[in-house]
């Protein structure tokens, strides 16, 4: 599953960004900006020390730098360096980007074509365990990354329709001599207005394709696709939406997937079916300008053929729901900070929980009841606290 688990409540890490930023403007008008991204991202909870999946403290994410307002393209913005992308779109109430290029590269933003804006950008990304594995090709240069061109246009005809296109290559290594070499993908969204049009809030329908290195984990993102084949193909459906109505905020969304030929890593000859989908709704009251009360359901299931449990069974979801009373820095959904007192229930369905954190015997192609939870148990019940904060 995607590593969103429905955000408020009870999540396993803790998440830390700095953000530096440095803006200069020129007597002509000229912009420039410098912005670095400092993020500390763990599941300990030790004083210090603390070290993320990686065996890192600290990561250095972005380190990029913008220009803008020059003479001969006012509206545009020109970047260089390594940085999230601009365009990059996720869903704040399941805490996961279905959209996500970042890397080292550079590009310009909102250049005006008559008939949309169009953003261009090549990115080179790799994830920490996929870096310095030496090339198949003993000629090549480096270590393979996968780099990417994307493609946007956006606010087609005057409308709430953004078009993207994208292109990737990356060259085989030896952890992956069988693996894809290319792919592409195409995601289509509309923004409609407001909630569906109903009421105040924002709504949006994004349709994704991906073949190749641009589908599986890698359908909308990049460097995610190192294990898939030439013929892994993913078709997404996302609705992703926020309904305002004065006090009363509702947030939803939900997603399903398709995945063909997918496999997970290159020592499987073959790929094989997943399927996936997720539904979410969240409350939002504000009782007072500082106090409200949140409120979540949230639901997600997989079907991943080659991920089967005892007895051939191993497919199924989780079913999370929180309840939080909120204090707030101010009134609105949005408002940030927030302090959180939580009471989580999450349960797994029974079909799927044994082949949780699963033992699995590579000489036997078996898998043994996993060790989820020391009691055998597949439901909980947590509470807490919780601090949300942006600047």
């Amino acid at each position: 599953m995607p590593d969103g688990k429905w955000r408020l409540g009870n999540e396993e890490d803790t998440k830390i960004e700095l953000i530096p930023t440095v803006t200069l403007t020129a007597d002509s008008g000229v912009v420039a900006k410098v912005q670095a991204n400092l993020t500390h991202q763990s599941k300990c909870t030790s004083d210090w020390n603390c070290q993320d999946d990686d065996g890192h403290d600290v990561q250095f994410r972005e380190g990029f730098a913008e220009l803008s307002n020059l003479d001969f393209a006012p509206e545009m913005t020109f970047w260089a360096g390594k940085r999230y992308s601009s365009s990059n779109t996720s869903s704040h109430q399941f805490d996961w980007e279905y959209i996500q290029y970042n890397g080292t590269g550079g590009g310009f933003d909102n250049m005006d074509l008559g008939f949309a804006r169009f953003d261009a950008g090549v990115y080179a990304f790799s994830p920490t365990d996929e870096t310095k594995a030496y090339p198949v090709d003993k000629g090549d240069q480096g270590y393979p990354d996968d780099y990417s061109l994307n493609l946007w246009l956006k606010k087609i005809a005057g409308t709430g329709f953004d078009l993207e296109l994208i292109g990737h290559h990356m060259n085989r290594n030896e952890n992956h001599p069988t693996s894809a070499e290319k792919g592409y993908g195409v995601t289509g969204i509309y923004n409609f207005d407001g909630f569906y049009g109903l009421t105040g809030g924002y709504s949006r329908l994004a349709l994704q394709y991906g073949k190749g290195l641009a589908a599986g984990d890698s359908l909308g993102k990049n460097g995610w696709g190192w294990a898939n084949l030439e013929n892994t193909q993913s078709w997404r459906v996302v609705l992703d939406s926020v309904a305002s109505m004065g006090d009363l905020e509702i947030s939803t969304f939900a997603f399903w997937q398709k995945d063909k030929n997918y496999r997970w890593w290159t020592e499987d000859e073959n790929g094989w079916g997943r399927s996936m989908w997720v539904a979410g709704i969240r409350p939002y009251h504000q009782i007072t300008r500082n106090f409200a009360m949140q409120y979540e359901l949230g639901y997600e299931y997989l079907d991943d053929k080659n991920y089967k449990g005892v007895n051939g069974k191993g497919k199924g979801g989780l079913t999370k729901v929180t309840v939080a009373p909120t204090l707030t820095f101010d009134s609105g959904f949005w408002a940030r900070p927030q302090l959180r007192f939580f009471v989580t229930y999450a349960k797994w369905d029974k079909g799927v929980s044994d082949a949780l954190d699963g033992n699995y015997n590579w000489d036997t192609n078996t898998i043994t009841a996993g060790g989820y939870s020391r009691s055998g148990s597949t439901d909980t019940v947590n509470f807490g606290v919780q601090a949300e904060v942006w600047f």
